[in-house]
């Protein structure tokens, strides 16, 4: 087996965290919870896992995310534990079942790995598959079985001796070529189809009543390089998560862990 380090950034994750945590255990040696002042019951239910390590993010003004500076906190917490590899998720994703077969025969020269995105819609029998162009010429595409889908880096050979580089400007987003995992992993970089993973965020309701649009426009503005005010970030995400261009296919049962 190989030992396997998983790293969550959580804050107030009550509702999605033990769906995470229950895939998570199949195949990690520890996983380590990274939190950024929840008060929720997000620790009660994080401690009530036994290979759960829950490490507390210092203080912080909570109006600058600083995502890519807490990805490389978190990085250096994996350390302590000296993982083969590591996996960095969020709270709202889950891996399919297949993630274990992958690892346990993965190439040692390959040094990350990315896969795609499924985001889930309406509930866990559907998915979003439809894409469009928006006001600003940008191209939203949901459909991640298309030639350029959301993918994502999870899963990396660690290094412990290494300092891993992710872009510091970032507060939210993208903080690397290889996002999550950093900038310079060592070995070749592949995608494959061999694992996906799950996105539940579309689901929970701070996306369904657009609070989430909200938080995301506050720290786009206060970040260092900001991309504009509050109002139109927030005009831009609504028109990024359009609806009426909808279209949903059925998920795969093999997609989803079997519970317990």
């Amino acid at each position: 087996m190989k030992k396997v380090v998983a790293g969550i950034p959580v804050k107030n994750e009550e509702f999605m965290v033990s769906k995470a945590l229950d895939a998570l255990v199949k195949f990690c040696d520890k996983i380590v919870i990274y939190d950024d002042g929840s008060t929720d019951r997000t620790e009660e239910i994080c401690r009530s896992y036994e290979k759960v390590a829950w490490r507390v993010r210092p203080p912080h003004d909570p109006n600058y995310r600083e995502e890519a500076k807490q990805r490389s906190e978190l990085i250096k917490i994996l350390r302590e534990y000296d993982p083969e590899y590591s996996f960095l998720i969020d709270a709202d994703e889950v891996p399919t079942p297949s993630i274990v077969n992958f690892i346990e025969n993965i190439d040692p020269s390959i040094g990350a790995v990315g896969c795609r995105v499924i985001n889930l819609w309406g509930d866990e029998s559907t998915y979003r598959c439809d894409s469009y162009t928006t006001k600003y010429g940008t191209n939203v595409n949901w459909d991640p079985f298309s030639s350029r889908p959301w993918m994502k880096y999870h899963l990396m050979k660690f290094n412990s001796a290494k300092e891993y580089e992710h872009d510091m400007r970032i507060h939210h987003g993208g903080v690397s070529n290889y996002h999550p995992s950093p900038n310079n992993p060592d070995g070749s970089v592949i995608v494959t189809d061999k694992f996906h993973t799950i996105h539940y965020g579309k689901l929970l309701n701070d996306y369904l009543n657009g609070s989430i649009h909200a938080k995301y426009s506050t720290w786009e503005e206060n970040g260092q390089h900001g991309p504009g005010s509050f109002s139109s970030r927030i005009e831009w995400h609504k028109e990024h998560n359009r609806v009426d261009t909808l279209e949903l296919r059925k998920t795969d049962p093999s997609w989803f862990w079997r519970t317990k």
